[in-house]
């Protein structure tokens, strides 16, 4: 979230109180009601250079790669995926593992 914040020249305690609410064990950030993400726009991310870790991955979330139902699921609601350059299996799991790095108690590996 620091880059994030940054980028968009706010400290990292005010993008958090704009932004971010927390759970028990993530910080994720607030999804306005009217889109998935407040800096998704119509042309694309608008925080792209400084996006979190998270979409910067996605689609090649760890649950997503294992489960081909959750992979077509996503791939109804994001027009991306399916398109561009095919993404090997194996390249995709490194992916996913990248993910799991960022996010161990998420994923149970704390």
């Amino acid at each position: 979230m620091a880059r994030a914040a940054e980028y968009t020249g706010l400290t990292p305690a005010a993008f958090e109180a704009k932004y971010v609410y927390r759970t028990k064990h993530l910080r994720r950030l607030r999804k306005p009601p009217d889109r998935q993400c407040p800096f998704l726009e119509q042309g694309g991310c608008s925080i792209h250079p400084a996006k979190p870790t998270q979409c910067r991955l996605f689609p090649f979330w760890p649950e997503l790669v294992a489960d081909r139902g959750l992979w077509n699921d996503a791939g109804r609601r994001c027009p991306g995926i399916g398109q561009g350059e095919l993404i090997q299996i194996g390249t995709a799991i490194e992916i996913a593992s990248e993910m799991e790095r960022a996010y161990p108690t998420f994923y149970g590996l704390d």
